[in-house]
């Protein structure tokens, strides 16, 4: 099939059809990159929180000091975090490179894992200091001024993007996505958020044994008045399905990556027209393979 062209105007509805569609036809290829380079991240994020899980369930058990409870709920809950946000960071890489591979590439070439992971060797610790530096303005802004937060939230999002596919430096991208955003921040939230819904809904499929788990171990506590601790096979249950469903939730988020993609590319379009240039470019340059044409004198 011919490849889907990145770099093109889109309205809203022509944005998510995009993104599906590379979804379907990239399906395989992207997923193996994802779980292959994501899937250490996503692996340890689901154990952790199976422990959160489970300890949660303990709380007031007998001889338990409710203190100490909570100081370790907060310890897998902050480790939680932090491998979640290492997830987060290997998805956009893997994601963007991807991208960047597929425009490059010849459409009959299949994209590898290997050639993924030789782009997220090089770009993983400059896009996770990016990474913590925007989350921290978020947080910050998010607690000190709500409204101004949010509003701050999404032309970030386009900081990574930048970084990876135009290759410049935090400053340089920092200033960029605000430009880039300027007169569309009403259709960047909205395509996020949109896309966000269906992922979460799909998301919710592996959700179900997580929560069937959770409300055994729930009823056995409350039969057992918070005095025993779970059976061996409740522990197990919950600590696997605490991972089937984190892998699956990390998965689906690379549908709201491509569709952030889709967003940035119709922004870079809409501003400097590259996509356009391009093809102005190569008007007229068709290469003549004839025998003839080979000949040398």
């Amino acid at each position: 099939m011919p490849k889907i062209e990145l770099r093109k105007t889109r309205d809203f509805s022509a944005k998510i059809n995009a993104t599906f569609e590379f979804i379907r036809e990239n399906l395989v290829p992207l997923g193996k990159c994802l779980l292959y380079i994501g899937g250490p991240f996503f692996l340890i994020q689901g154990v952790f929180a199976g422990i959160y899980a489970r300890e949660s369930l303990s709380i007031g058990a007998a001889g338990t000091e409710i203190f100490g409870v909570f100081g370790e709920l907060a310890l897998w809950l902050g480790l939680m975090f932090v491998s979640g946000g290492l997830g987060y960071v290997a998805s956009i890489i893997v994601v963007f490179e991807y991208l960047n591979l597929y425009e490059n590439k010849p459409e009959e070439k299949e994209i590898t894992v290997g050639e993924v992971w030789e782009k997220f060797q090089a770009s993983f610790f400059s896009v996770l200091v990016a990474g913590i530096v925007v989350t921290v303005a978020v947080v910050i802004g998010l607690l000190f001024l709500i409204i101004p937060g949010i509003y701050l939230s999404i032309p970030l999002t386009l900081v990574i993007p930048i970084i990876l596919v135009e290759r410049k430096s935090f400053g340089e991208a920092f200033s960029r996505c605000f430009s880039l955003i300027t007169d569309k921040w009403w259709s960047t939230f909205g395509l996020l958020f949109v896309v966000g819904l269906i992922v979460a809904f799909m998301g919710a499929i592996f959700s179900i044994p997580q929560m069937v788990f959770t409300f055994l171990g729930a009823f056995h506590q409350a039969s057992e008045n918070f005095s025993g601790e779970l059976p061996l096979w409740q522990e197990v249950g919950l600590m696997l399905t605490s991972i089937f469903q984190t892998i699956g939730a990390s998965l689906l988020r690379g549908i709201v990556l491509i569709a952030l993609a889709f967003q940035y590319y119709n922004l870079v379009e809409r501003r400097d027209a590259k996509g356009i240039m391009d093809k102005l470019n190569q008007f007229g340059q068709a290469v003549d393979n004839t025998p003839r044409a080979n000949e040398t004198y």
